[in-house]
């Protein structure tokens, strides 16, 4: 058969269980269909562990008997579409939150998303910020359309729950008696590198503004959908005080695309 039927075939019996297209071929042995489950075994063990060690506060919360029985389904609808098994399980959140048993977890998702966030926060490796100088290179009425790279270890999470506020609780090692989780919508801020991360809450207009300048407005548009937010927002004093954490690391756009 053509190689990419055979191809088909042997993902379709490893990822859903269609062995039977398969047994003519397989080979080894005197039962090769058994040689063969070793493959699938192994397909599933794999991933089922890479979504579980991924999402350590979801496992804290909601127990590992659920988050393990939602994985070995998750990796059955979604198997991966790229080889780095460190990029895999993003939709996973979503859909551990869809599950019936997951109803009276309203705040479950949330905790997911942060966790992926963090974990990918973690990995990134921070660059040389750029300086106030830099930024003074930049004549006035360029700045504007100017737009800034931000650091790679900064992730940003709008969350309808205190979602931070469970992860912290869970790195803590703590788990106190009681805990009463009230809705509340919270800007998160997450920043890694090297291992290491933290969140951090954001004022709403602030949010918006760092996350649509890392998604590549320019520093024009991002301050635009920042004052939508809220119309008393500095956008002056809110570049310089980005700058100043060392969030960006490059602006361009301007005559000469001034660097650090």
């Amino acid at each position: 058969m053509p190689l990419a039927d055979f191809q088909a075939q042997v993902r379709g019996a490893i990822v859903d269980g269609k062995v039977a297209p398969l047994t003519a071929v397989l080979t080894g042995g005197a039962e090769p269909l058994k040689r063969f489950a070793i493959h699938q075994r192994h397909y599933e063990a794999s991933l089922v562990r890479a979504l579980v060690e991924k999402f350590p506060a979801v496992v804290w919360l909601a127990g590992s008997p659920f988050v393990t029985a939602a994985a070995a389904a998750f990796i059955r609808l979604s198997p991966p579409s790229a080889p780095c098994i460190a990029e895999y399980g993003e939709g996973f959140p979503a859909y551990l939150a869809g599950r019936a048993e997951a109803q009276h977890l309203p705040w479950l998702r949330w905790v997911g998303e942060l966790e992926w966030q963090l974990g990918h926060a973690a990995l990134a490796l921070e660059q040389a910020p750029l300086s106030i100088e830099a930024l003074a290179k930049v004549a006035p009425e360029r700045l504007a359309d100017c737009a800034l790279t931000l650091q790679p270890g900064l992730h940003y999470l709008a969350a309808p729950w205190p979602v931070d506020a469970l992860v912290k609780l869970f790195l803590s090692d703590s788990a106190p008696e009681s805990y009463a989780l009230d809705p509340e919508h919270v800007f998160l801020e997450v920043r890694g590198a090297r291992g290491a991360f933290s969140m951090t809450r954001l004022d709403a207009a602030t949010f918006i503004f760092h996350r649509a300048l890392a998604q590549g407005l320019s520093v024009g548009g991002a301050a635009e959908n920042a004052l939508d937010a809220d119309p008393a927002f500095d956008a002056g004093q809110g570049l310089v005080q980005l700058i100043a954490a060392g969030l960006a690391t490059a602006i361009g756009g301007a005559d000469k695309d001034p660097q650090q």
